[in-house]
């Protein structure tokens, strides 16, 4: 008994130094972030799109203090390169310091953070000094957000299923805490104290700034994720694609549920994209990438949408800015600068540009009116700029001028520099939108002329068939014809004759023909000009038409005449029908002619004589319809004036007579004292329904007959 409860003893001992072995792993596990119960950031177990935890994310956003946005950005010189910072509150250069930067700077609250070599250096935006730097080893700066001192920073390497991330997370320079996942990180953001990541194209992690906890995931299925942001107190998330606002509407996984702006539909000129591609490397301060962005803020929400500030999205390329509607792509001004721009971002009162010889200016977001502009930054090949500090006490809500905003999209359209072709191709589709008749001859101008660029001349041209005014510039250039003694060339008649026929514009009829029988106007013009008269359908243009036709079908000059006169056979018919069929046969029967010109006038004789097929069998149809519709009418009226008001006598007399004698027959061969026979009839419209015979012997021969006939209709049912 004793042994017995010594081995108890000993065994309930090892059992206790067991558990607490095991609770002292367990704690080291939780410690470590692996509790089972709480999975550690970014494990794949962890629970995403639950309602209660996203709640509890957007009650967290909601009662977060107000961020202190910074008014100060950074740039990087030319060579040698420098990292400075430029404040746009005094619009000045608070400081200038040596550094290798790889990539375009980040600023994340009061700190700005680069990659220099292999390391990750974070500044003090206001002094330029060192709080931090971290060793990147094998991966480079992928994002970074901050507020105040506390700065997120993710670190990215390889691509798909070998993507590394770290995210590291400082306060006041010192690493708070840090996390590793295996796949692409993206930009963070920063607010209050939640540490927003977005991860893996479609996650978006919640962690808790204190200890780097994860409380919250969501999951998107409709979009793809690369960005977290905040603006004006609220949280966004999106990527390329497009930006929706955090709301409880998200739990359902859909972006577009909440409020969501998609990016342009539209191409626009370098394919600037609406938000950077986390997942494809960041480039560097001097890419041409730079200099052709899209820049906007978001001011709040509307029912399905997000609200841009100043109700623009901005597209700078070089040196110009158009500020767009986010919807539409419909444009609201545009502004031109002297030398490229390297630096823009989108303000609550308008944008705030920065060019490469230092120049820092400041545009209304209504007019694109220059607002304010400082010369005292150095030559830079990038500057990040913050989005707020610029604006001014001045009236930036003056609404931009219809005529100087043509201007400027004609200036645009003109310019030489050979990198702007894909901006003036948009600033001709733009000028084409313009609902102005001066318009039209903007385009009438940049489509004739010759020293301008062949895709612009182009676009020009094809754009003048779209618009719904300004057709006396159309006229006034038709009247105008080759003359050597003058000086003056022939108009795009091909172009202007394409415009004239989509206005429906028949003064141009006789200056086309004028044209047509130019021997200068040119060969190549002379196909749209024919295909214009038969759409303008003038008869009058069809003896002139005829008679180029006889001119020139046994002797086409070029592919193009050849063309034309392959088109007027079809012009004629359309313009005179059957009349044309003199004029072809002449064709036709001419040995002598081009064999494609008579092929094609045989075609539409042959095309004329099936419309008169088909018109002789639609007139027959037509005639018989016609006849069969007045039959109906007589047969309708004819019963009318017939038509006996109730059943008499003398009515059912003239109705028996065709068995008249077969009923006295009946009578005649019944018995010898029968002489007469009494008929009793029920007749509803027309119908006998009953016959009664008195004597009833008769009934069986005289019944048939009654029945045989059909009584009239009456007036009176």
């Amino acid at each position: 008994m004793k042994a017995f409860t010594m081995t108890m003893t000993l065994a309930h001992a090892a059992t206790q130094s067991r558990a607490r072995a095991r609770l002292a792993a367990a704690l080291l596990a939780c410690t470590l972030g692996a509790c089972a119960s709480t999975p550690a950031a970014f494990a794949s177990k962890y629970p995403d799109n639950v309602q209660g935890d996203l709640s509890v994310l957007l009650q967290r956003v909601a009662a977060a203090p107000p961020r202190s946005d910074s008014t100060i950005g950074a740039g990087v010189t030319a060579e040698p390169k420098k990292l400075y910072g430029y404040d746009l509150a005094n619009r000045r250069v608070l400081w200038q310091t040596p550094a290798n930067v790889r990539f375009v700077p980040l600023l994340a609250g009061d700190t700005v953070v680069t990659q220099e070599g292999s390391s990750v250096v974070g500044r003090d935006l206001k002094t330029g000094a060192t709080r931090f730097s971290l060793d990147a080893h094998d991966m480079t700066l992928n994002g970074a957000d901050g507020d105040d001192a506390n700065v997120a920073v993710v670190l990215t390497s390889g691509m798909g299923t070998y993507a590394r991330s770290r995210v590291v997370f400082l306060r006041a320079g010192t690493v708070a805490w840090e996390r590793k996942l295996e796949s692409t990180a993206g930009v963070p953001a920063v607010i209050g104290s939640i540490v927003l990541v977005p991860w893996s194209n479609q996650y978006l992690s919640a962690l808790t700034a204190k200890d780097g906890d994860e409380f919250a995931r969501l999951r998107v299925r409709d979009s793809v994720l690369g960005h977290a942001l905040v603006a004006n107190g609220k949280v966004y998330a999106g990527s390329e694609h497009g930006v929706a606002q955090l709301t409880q509407e998200i739990a359902s996984g859909n972006l577009q549920n909440a409020p969501y702006l998609a990016a342009p539909k539209q191409p626009l000129p370098g394919r600037p994209m609406f938000l950077r591609d986390v997942y494809s490397p960041m480039s560097a301060p001097e890419s041409a990438q730079n200099r052709i962005r899209l820049t906007w803020l978001p001011s709040g929400t509307a029912p399905h949408t997000v609200v841009l500030a100043g109700g623009n999205l901005y597209l700078v390329f070089y040196r110009f800015v158009f500020a767009l509607d986010p919807q539409t792509q419909g444009l609201r001004w545009v502004y031109a600068h002297e030398h490229d721009l390297v630096g823009a971002r989108a303000q609550p009162d308008g944008l705030v540009v920065a060019d490469l010889e230092g120049e820092v200016r400041f545009l209304g977001a209504s007019s694109g009116k220059t607002v304010w502009f400082e010369k005292n930054a150095p030559a830079s090949v990038d500057i990040e700029l913050p989005a707020s500090g610029a604006a001014d006490t001045g009236d930036t809500h003056e609404a931009p001028d219809a005529v100087a905003v043509r201007q400027q999209l004609m200036a645009a359209a003109q310019d030489a520099d050979a990198r702007m072709v894909p901006m003036r191709l948009l600033a001709v589709e733009l000028l084409a939108k313009l609902d102005d008749a001066e318009a039209t001859g903007n385009l009438l101008g940049l489509c004739e002329d010759e020293r301008t660029t062949a895709p612009v001349r182009k676009a020009a041209c094809a754009a003048l068939k779209e618009r719904k005014t300004g057709a006396d510039y159309l006229l006034t250039a038709l009247q105008r014809h080759s003359a050597y003694l003058e000086g003056t060339l022939p108009p795009p008649v091909g172009a202007l004759a394409k415009a004239a026929a989509a206005q429906h514009e028949k003064r141009a009829v006789p200056l086309l023909l004028a044209h047509l029988g130019d021997p200068s106007t040119p060969s190549e013009t002379l196909p749209p000009l024919v295909t214009a008269l038969a759409d303008l359908g003038d008869p009058g243009a069809a003896e002139p038409l005829a008679n180029f036709l006889r001119l020139y079908h046994a002797d086409p000059i070029d592919e193009h005449v050849g063309i034309a006169l392959g088109l007027i056979p079809d012009a004629l018919a359309k313009l005179i029908g059957p009349a044309a069929r003199e004029t072809l046969q002449q064709i036709v029967g001419d040995a002598l002619g081009t064999g494609t010109v008579r092929d094609r006038a045989r075609r539409t004789l042959a095309q004329l004589d099936d419309q008169a097929k088909a018109a002789e069998k639609n007139d027959e149809a037509q005639k018989l319809a016609e006849e069969q519709e007045a039959k109906k009418q007589t047969a309708a009226a004819a019963p009318k004036q017939l038509m006996p008001s109730h059943i008499t006598v003398d009515v059912i007399k003239q109705t028996l007579l065709p068995v008249r004698e077969k009923l006295q027959a009946c009578v005649q061969n019944g018995k010898p004292d029968t002489f007469q026979a009494r008929l009793v009839l029920v007749i509803e419209d027309g119908q006998v329904l009953m016959v009664s015979v008195l004597p009833t012997e008769l009934q069986s021969c005289i019944e048939p007959l009654v029945r045989s006939q059909k009584f009239p209709m009456t007036q009176i049912s």
